[in-house]
């Protein structure tokens, strides 16, 4: 089971930033999950948001703010960035595109632009139906991000990402995706680990990578 820290060792560090990915070095997390938004001259950026102002107080859009505009007002770090620590580091990648955004499309067609010929073992994923098809059609490794039951009922991916309290309450959910490779987030609770075995999940999406999900 791989251990993928959630924007970065987040429980401890400012969250998607360089300080929160080396701090996921440290913890000996496998890999890093980031959210990627571009910003209005088209960079794109590890950021969960669309506004400014949870992080900053600042109730300005990603999309309306210019990268250099961006880095003046908070810590952020480009894609590319982060996929080069990932390639030096020998770590995966989990690379949500967030939706709806006024780019629409181009956030998949940048994310593949950025990704391909690195050699980075990369999983490009979303909570959209249309952005994951959008991705297949460009690479072969992609998941589906799902939060509700209802988003079961048409699975185009081998791979999903699954909320961990609706796979650990449900059954039926677990049934359903007993022949999909599965990633469940955001877990942060180290009593969870006998359960994640059990079930095989293939990876946890951390806030806490240096919790002791592994077994023996």
């Amino acid at each position: 089971m791989k251990i993928f820290a959630h924007r970065g060792f987040s429980h401890k560090y400012p969250e998607a930033t360089r300080a929160a990915y080396e701090g996921a070095l440290l913890a000996g997390a496998d890999g890093f999950e980031c959210d990627v938004r571009l910003t209005l001259d088209g960079v794109a950026v590890c950021f969960h948001d669309r506004t400014l102002e949870r992080i900053a107080g600042l109730k300005r859009a990603i999309a309306r703010t210019n990268y250099e505009e961006l880095v003046d007002i908070t810590e952020v770090m480009r894609l590319t960035e982060l996929v080069d620590l990932a390639r030096t580091q020998n770590k995966e990648l989990l690379i949500e595109t967030k939706h709806p955004v006024l780019t629409r499309g181009r956030v998949e067609r940048e994310v593949l632009r950025i990704i391909k010929g690195t050699g980075v073992k990369a999983i490009p994923m979303s909570f959209s139906l249309f952005a994951v098809l959008r991705l297949k059609r460009g690479w072969d490794d992609v998941a589906y991000v799902i939060s509700r039951r209802w988003r079961m009922l048409f699975i185009p991916t081998k791979r999903v990402a699954i909320d961990i309290e609706l796979f650990a309450k449900s059954k039926w959910v677990r049934r359903r995706l007993q022949n999909k490779t599965v990633f469940t987030w955001t877990v942060n609770d180290e009593s969870y680990a006998s359960r994640l075995h059990e079930w095989k999940i293939a990876g946890v999406i951390t806030d806490r990578p240096d919790l002791p999900f592994q077994l023996g």
